[in-house]
């Protein structure tokens, strides 16, 4: 499927670049829908269809044993978003871990404009998401949700900015018992900050980070997710390279159930492939 996605001529590179009139609004605050992990504030156009595909290996820094996590269980997340309108999308996508379908929207209340007028975008998102593995759970016990503010500002053509406050909760949670006896408890609800940014180095190169630090009450055992990533715009779509610490590609369970840390060399190599499909009719 990748390589049917990563060929295919006959669609757009990317949210499409437009024309903007100067008291329009602000393109290309972010290239895709998201920055790593979280959602950006930039969204699906009316009629198109974004197909992205996620992929994360193992521990890079386990070395070359098991080819610096390549060989390690690898998650996996295909999704589709569908522009229902310029400010409003809808989309689901299925993970390999926890066999999990998540489905989401995301809806954009204010866009920033050229002429200063709107200096934020800002945009709600939400996602609710379903285990489907085989694990004696009843049905109200498989959701969990999230909840999101999305508040970005491009700078400049160089700098973009965004923070995400979130809101994480999961029906049900474990209680396990660790090597020492300890109890390792986790919590249904996590409040957390998103922060990311874009910095573009040309018209087909970006570097982005992202850094989400939980608030108040967490999981046993968690750190707070991070990760760097390079945007390449290939004229086909917009392909990202990245190194992060969870192996989790929603949020919600990027910031509960995280148990590494980056600056201790404990991250992950993973990709992400987007593309733009038009579907509007002529």
């Amino acid at each position: 499927m990748v390589v049917l996605v990563c060929l295919s001529s006959s669609v757009d590179a990317q949210i499409p670049r437009e024309r903007a009139n100067p008291g329009g609004p602000v393109f290309e605050v972010f290239w895709a829908p998201n920055i790593i992990t979280t959602a950006s504030v930039a969204n699906v156009p009316k009629g198109n269809l974004n197909v992205t595909i996620m992929h994360v290996f193992g521990i890079a820094t386990d070395g070359i044993k098991d080819l610096f996590g390549l060989d390690d269980p690898a998650n996996i997340r295909i999704g589709f978003d569908y522009g229902v309108s310029d400010r409003v999308s809808i989309g689901f996508a299925r993970s390999r871990f926890d066999k999990l379908f998540d489905f989401r929207f995301k809806a954009n209340l204010l866009r920033q404009t050229r002429d200063g007028r709107i200096p934020l975008e800002v945009a709600i998102k939400g996602d609710m998401g379903i285990r489907t593995d085989e694990i004696e759970f009843d049905l109200k016990d498989r959701p969990n949700y999230l909840g999101a503010v999305l508040i970005g500002r491009k700078f400049s053509d160089v700098v973009s900015l965004q923070i995400v406050p979130m809101f994480s909760h999961f029906n049900t949670v474990f209680i396990e018992i660790g090597e020492n006896e300890e109890v390792i408890k986790e919590e249904n609800d996590h409040l957390a900050l998103g922060i990311g940014g874009r910095f573009v180095l040309s018209t087909r190169i970006a570097v982005l980070f992202e850094y989400i630090p939980v608030f108040g009450s967490r999981s046993d055992g968690t750190r707070d997710e991070m990760g760097i990533a390079l945007n390449l715009e290939t004229g086909g779509h917009v392909f990202q390279l990245f190194l992060k610490t969870s192996t989790w590609l929603t949020e919600q369970h990027a910031i509960s159930r995280n148990r590494d840390r980056f600056l201790a060399g404990d991250f992950r190599f993973g990709f992400t492939v987007n593309r733009v499909f038009s579907l509007a009719s002529n």
